[in-house]
């Protein structure tokens, strides 16, 4: 969806995806490891992806970009909003190998969910193999489901971990998110343009 959602934090911030990111989406995409849906495989169908993702109503997807220079650094999103369970799940989250972006990008993401969309919930689909996601997911303190989810991926159905997150606890994974990409801004290095 064609959006003006435009997030500022420490060292990042989040701006809506354009279609002049399409070859930054598939080179990342395809840099982004054996967890990522493969997507598209080209710029051109890249652009026809974009294109049907402006016209869908509810589906938020934000480049990650450094303030200090305005590189990018990754991508996610806000997707299957329920303006009336007023939910959402977000993913689509990839970043470059040697980005720090991942916990002021989770913070972002958190305060467009609950802050500028007023969401009373949000979840997330891990695969069961991504321990690394997984246990990311939870130092931020997100409750986990108990049951597994079975999700397809590249043409797979493989079991995925559940993570939610409520507006009521949003408060305190704020501070503790607030904190931790207030420390990793202070240590950020500068990187040479992509």
């Amino acid at each position: 969806m064609r959006h003006n959602l435009l997030l500022s934090g420490h060292a990042f911030r989040l701006r809506p995806v354009g279609e002049q990111d399409a070859d930054f989406i598939v080179d990342l995409r395809h840099r982004g490891g054996r967890f990522l849906n493969q997507g598209a495989g080209s710029t051109a169908e890249q652009l026809d992806w974009l294109s049907e993702y402006f016209a869908r109503i509810g589906d938020f997807y934000f480049v990650v970009e450094s303030l200090s220079d305005h590189r990018r650094e990754g991508l996610l999103g806000l997707y299957d909003y329920d303006p009336r369970g007023r939910s959402a799940e977000w993913g689509r989250w990839v970043l470059e190998p040697d980005s720090n972006a991942a916990v002021e990008s989770a913070l972002l993401i958190y305060r467009c969910a609950f802050e500028q969309l007023s969401i009373e919930r949000v979840w997330c689909r891990t695969l069961a193999e991504n321990r690394r996601v997984i246990a990311f997911h939870e130092s931020c303190g997100l409750a986990r489901e108990a049951e597994l989810e079975t999700i397809e991926h590249n043409g797979e159905m493989l079991p995925a971990v559940v993570h939610t997150l409520t507006r009521a606890e949003w408060p305190s994974v704020r501070a503790r998110l607030d904190r931790l990409a207030s420390r990793f801004a202070t240590r950020r290095v500068a990187r040479p343009p992509h």
